[in-house]
Parts: C-alpha cells; sequence; structure tokens
C-alpha cells in the first residue's frame, strides 16, 4: 500500500495511533515507570497470548508459577507452565532476560550456502554477541537457586543477539520452548525448514517497516497479527510473532520505551480481529492502527494506575522505622509480585525471621496474601498486579 491509497479514514486514525503513541512515550520516560509498566504488561501479555491459543489461564496458579512450576497443583500445571514460557519470551523481547544459551556444538552448524536463509546468515555473520547480564535473572528469580547444575556437558553460550535478526527469533523460539518441550533448551534448535520460514518472515517485515512511522508500524503488525484461520506465518512461528508485534511500534516509530502489549487487544476484541483480517487489507491495518492506539491509551493509564498503587502501598503500610526494609520489598514487587519469603531473604541479604516479618506486615496490610496453602515454600501474591 503506498501513502496516495491511504483513505481519509486511515489517515485519521494513523494520526490519533501517532498521538496516544507519543503521549505513552512521555509517560514512561522515566525509568522506574517505565520498568514497573513493563514487567506488568509482560505479565498481561503471557496471559493474553495463551488465551489466545485456548489455554485456560489461571493468573494465581501462573504467578506462582513464575516462582516455581512444582508449586502449582498438578491439574493446572501444564497451563501455568505454557503462560510461563510465554511470559519468558516477553522478558527475551524487552531484553530483561536471554534466551536459554545453545550448546557449541549446535550452534556451530555451517550457514546454509544459498538462498534467503544464507543471506539471513550471512548478515548477522559479524555480529558479536554480548554477555548476558547475570544480575537480570537473579532480579526476576529465574536464576539457579538449587546450586550448581554442571553436569559435564559442554557448557552453554550465553548469546544476546541483535534483534530482528535470525539467531534472534531462533533465541525467542527457544525462550518459549524452553519451558514445555521436555528436551535440554541447550540443545533446541530451529530446522531447516523453520529457517527458511524464519528467514521470509523476516524480510518481509523489513520491507513493511520501511514505510515511515506509524504506517511501517501497522504494516509489521498486519503480517505478525493475523489472527487464524488468516495466518500468513507458519504455525510453529505465531506465539513468536505475537511477541515481535509487541517490540514491532517501537522499532518503526523509533520510540525504545515503548513495549505494547497487542495479544491483549487481540484477546479482548478477538471477534472483531477475526471479522477485520478476513476483510480488504486495508480494513485490516485500519482495526490494527486503531488497537495500537488504544493498547497505548491503556497503557499510559496502567502506567499512572501502578503510580497510584505504590503510593497506597506505602499509606497502607504506615510510616515505619527508619532502618525498615519494607519499602525495598515494595519496589520489587512490581516485578516480582510472586515470591517466597525465602526469596525476599536472599533480594534484602536479610535472615528468614528479618524476611518473615516484612512478608507478615504485607499479610497484615492486605498487600499480598498466601496463594499456595502449604506449611512449606508458601508463595505469596501481591493481590493488586493480578494480571
Amino acid at each position: 500500500m503506498t501513502p496516495t491509497a491511504l483513505s481519509p479514514a486511515f489517515l485519521t486514525a494513523l494520526l490519533e495511533a501517532e498521538r496516544a503513541l507519543g503521549r505513552l512515550a512521555e509517560v514512561v520516560e522515566e525509568p522506574v515507570r517505565r520498568r514497573r509498566l513493563w514487567a506488568d504488561a509482560a505479565r498481561r501479555e503471557a496471559c493474553a497470548a495463551a488465551r489466545l491459543d485456548g489455554v485456560a489461564v489461571d493468573a494465581t496458579e501462573f504467578l506462582v508459577a513464575t516462582v516455581n512450576t512444582d508449586l502449582v497443583p498438578t491439574a493446572g500445571r501444564g497451563a501455568a507452565q505454557s503462560v510461563r514460557a510465554l511470559w519468558q519470551g516477553a522478558l527475551f523481547t524487552q531484553g530483561v532476560i536471554t534466551a536459554p544459551a545453545a550448546y557449541d556444538q549446535n550452534t556451530a552448524r555451517p550457514a546454509p550456502a544459498a538462498g534467503a536463509v544464507a543471506d539471513a546468515w550471512r548478515a548477522v555473520a559479524e555480529l558479536e554477541a554480548s554477555l548476558a547480564d547475570p544480575g537480570s535473572l537473579d532480579r526476576l528469580g529465574l536464576d539457579d537457586e538449587d546450586g550448581d547444575s554442571d553436569d559435564g556437558e559442554v557448557p552453554p553460550r550465553a548469546e544476546a543477539p541483535q534483534p530482528w535478526t535470525l539467531r534472534w527469533v531462533e533465541a525467542l523460539w527457544r525462550c518459549l520452548q524452553a519451558e514445555v518441550s521436555g528436551r535440554d533448551p541447550g540443545r533446541l534448535v530451529l530446522s531447516p525448514e523453520r529457517e527458511d520460514d524464519a528467514a521470509t518472515l523476516l524480510q518481509r517485515l523489513d520491507v513493511a517497516g520501511q514505510q515511515p512511522g506509524m504506517l511501517g508500524a501497522v504494516g509489521t503488525l498486519a503480517d505478525l497479527l493475523r489472527p487464524a484461520p488468516d495466518l500468513r506465518i507458519p504455525t510453529w512461528a505465531v506465539p513468536a510473532a505475537r511477541l515481535m508485534g509487541a517490540l514491532a511500534v517501537a522499532r518503526t516509530c523509533r520510540a525504545p520505551h515503548v513495549w505494547l502489549p497487542m495479544s491483549v487487544a487481540l484477546q479482548t476484541e478477538r471477534t472483531a480481529a477475526g471479522i477485520a483480517a478476513r476483510g480488504r487489507d486495508e480494513a485490516w491495518r485500519l482495526w490494527l492502527t486503531d488497537a495500537v492506539a488504544e493498547t497505548a491509551r491503556r497503557e499510559r493509564r496502567r502506567a499512572l494506575a501502578l503510580d497510584q498503587t505504590a503510593e497506597g502501598w506505602r499509606r497502607r503500610v504506615g510510616s515505619k522505622r527508619r532502618n525498615s526494609r519494607l519499602p525495598d520489598v515494595l519496589d520489587f514487587l512490581f516485578e516480582e509480585p510472586a515470591f517466597t519469603v525465602r526469596r525476599v531473604q536472599k533480594r534484602l541479604g536479610s535472615t528468614f525471621r528479618g524476611a518473615q516479618l516484612l512478608v507478615d506486615e504485607l499479610l497484615e496490610a492486605g498487600i499480598v496474601r498466601e496463594a499456595t496453602n502449604r506449611a512449606l515454600d508458601r508463595v505469596f501474591v501481591a493481590t493488586d498486579l493480578m494480571p
């Protein structure tokens, strides 16, 4: 679609989406607010994407699964594991965590000699992957608290591939598969056929993203987010494509502080999205443009609501002694709304008894509730942050 073919209705929608995006970008310029919103958005995106795939999401069980899937009741463990995988994929796209690293013997496979995949591999062959930030996993409780897991295998290689490259898509796919495949995540690699699919998709996205600003963003989303049965991408890539959609607007509109959970819009307006996707191409793009505007407005409201939540928590716990660590606990709840006493102890470097007293204060203030009904390994969740 060329700019001269745009209808007045589409142009109006594009301008409104640009306006809403600008207001959101202004609000999330502040780092603390942005960190809170992105963590919250990743959880909501994971739940919405799972529901789009027909998963019966229980928000409490999902939050418990972010601590440890073994603590989820057996009946709901599979669903919670699926949502957790999507959540970790969302965190990967946000740059908060890295995907499970591939073993050297797998990643050293020769690049294809010809074709679209060869072009994609050559384009990224000179990129140097930076080491993963070890602190990011610890901040979210995704580190291995059971100690050294070295089993004598060749150590996996920590990678941080450049976004929107073939290696990045493979890393995102590996991140999604790690929780649910039952296989060693270090040995998960895309088959040659899936590499071809991914390379073709990236080429299409590059073409769509060449359009200026919001027009390019909507063109990119049009390829990534088409609902079934109008999918234009392979079924295996659908979960990854939805998470890529959350970054598409930021990429094309040069708004690095924006991460839009577009699956929430798709899930909320599922019927309308399906009708639009089966209509004329402009009808689908017009629906997406309106969805971008509404998502940006919703995220702005959510960012401000999280500010109010933080202020409300501070009022509920009241004035504490000067050396109290409770404010620190309140701050990390936005990133970890589900936690154990042991996790609080580790985060604060305190005694177990001291961490337990802090959790008791949160329970007394009604900020958290116990979610597992267990004598040991009890998990507490922040009631105001349920996705």
